[in-house]
């Protein structure tokens, strides 16, 4: 069952560690919503979910009546719940694979060109025109910045039209420096991979074995 353990919660998240590669290595910063930057980290984690608090939530009642059906259920609870804790967090913008001076540069231009009025103060940005303040969180994982709203209760319009400008302004600005961070994103994530693949190919009948057991729980 280990080994079970091992595959089931290293493969997702092996895809999200080569998908972060691929962020990285795009000739452009790449700009995401804070909401699914989460629920792609949740999905990340999925596995690890999946074989140890996932089959605390499983009572015997439950999967005497639905039967396998109640892992699909339980899926969609979890999912829902993500959804509700998404879409309460504060409102936030993830830029990946820029750097700090560049995307600062590139705050400035986009704010200006929405707001006459923009100006910074420290790490935070003011736009009254638009109502929109935000501050700049550059201490990300992997040149990761975080642009997090600091008054929810602002204009709504003017967050998303700020979001859509700087989607589009990000395609222009320059790139962090370096290919440290691809390179090691594709390392864990094709490692992790690799490791899944063998432990498959080497026990397949241990792993169809133990994933029965575990669905039958």
């Amino acid at each position: 069952m280990t080994l079970f353990y091992f595959v089931v919660a290293s493969f997702p998240f092996a895809l999200y560690l080569l998908t972060l590669a691929c962020v990285h290595g795009r000739p452009v910063p790449f700009v995401v919503s804070g909401r699914r930057d989460f629920i792609a980290m949740c999905l990340a984690l999925s596995g690890v979910f999946f074989i140890g608090p996932g089959q605390l939530l499983v009572t015997w009642g439950a999967a005497a009546v639905w039967g396998k059906y109640v892992w699909a259920l339980l899926a969609a609870l979890c999912f829902l719940v993500v959804l509700l804790i998404s879409s309460n967090m504060r409102p936030r913008i993830v830029v990946y694979n820029a750097s700090r001076e560049s995307l600062r540069k590139t705050l400035t231009t986009t704010a200006i060109s929405l707001d006459d009025e923009a100006c910074w103060s420290g790490s935070a940005l003011n736009m009254p025109g638009l109502g929109v303040q935000f501050y700049l969180d550059a201490q990300g994982l992997g040149r990761a910045a975080t642009i997090v709203r600091i008054d929810p209760g602002l204009s709504q319009e003017g967050w998303l039209r700020f979001a859509r400008e700087l989607k589009k302004a990000a395609n222009s600005a320059e790139r962090a420096r370096g290919r440290a961070t691809c390179a090691v994103f594709s390392i864990l994530g094709l490692g992790l991979l690799i490791a899944d693949a063998f432990c498959f190919l080497q026990r397949q009948d241990a792993l169809r074995e133990a994933f029965s057991f575990y669905m039958s729980v």
